[in-house]
């Protein structure tokens, strides 16, 4: 349903641009490998529609797991995919009849369209331009570049993460390591003090019983 919902939507967009294949392949199955195919080939154009008609950049556009669209219907490709679809409608040059429907429902159903939208256009924003990529024709390879591209851009926030996390972790540990040989150097100083202290009452009692004895002496004589 999902394919046949986007592919429709698309095509309502730009007829020409998404005009149907008239390959075996590009028609909804109950084979979720047809179903792949056919949504490799729809993404493939979608994000080409944005870089080639919209002049937007695709690098930060989403890259859903369609084989999981395919094989189970899972719920975030599927909505990742009409994201797209939808931004598409309000951006193509007939976006006038798509705006109409949506300001046609319900205030609720309006938030959660413009959330949607605003998705897409904020990672569009923050992308880099790489409208280049609108040149693939094959729908495996791009769709598995695109794939390559998401889990880079993936791992790099990841790494970040953790590098930030490690940084935070090494300042406290060296505050710690400041503290603990502050404290040292703290504990070393009194334990000085109190050796001389202690050394000090020694002497004065020693003092003490060297002149008793000599007072007693001096008594004998």
């Amino acid at each position: 349903m999902s394919v046949a919902y986007c592919s429709f939507h698309a095509s309502s967009s730009d007829a020409d641009y998404f005009r149907q294949s008239t390959r075996p392949s590009a028609h909804p199955s109950d084979n979720w490998v047809i179903r792949f195919s056919a949504l490799k080939r729809l993404y493939r154009l979608m994000t080409q529609y944005f870089a080639d008609v919209l002049q937007k950049p695709t690098s930060g556009l989403e890259v859903p797991d369609l084989q999981a669209l395919a094989k189970d219907h899972a719920v975030l490709p599927t909505l990742a995919m009409c994201r797209l679809t939808i931004v598409i409608g309000v951006q193509c040059e007939r976006n006038k009849q798509f705006i109409d429907t949506i300001q046609g429902l319900s205030e609720t159903d309006q938030h959660y369209l413009m959330k949607a939208i605003e998705q897409i256009m904020a990672r569009i924003k923050v992308s880099e331009g790489d409208v280049g990529e609108g040149n693939m024709t094959e729908d495996d390879h791009y769709y598995q570049l695109q794939t390559e591209k998401s889990h880079i851009l993936s791992e790099k926030e990841t790494l970040e993460k953790v590098y930030q996390s490690l940084l935070e972790e090494h300042r406290t540990l060296q505050t710690n390591y400041d503290d603990v040989i502050s404290e040292k150097d703290d504990m070393l100083a009194r334990l000085r003090e109190s050796h001389k202290e202690a050394g000090g009452r020694r002497t004065d009692k020693s003092d003490g019983m060297l002149r008793g004895e000599i007072d007693r002496l001096r008594a004998d004589l």
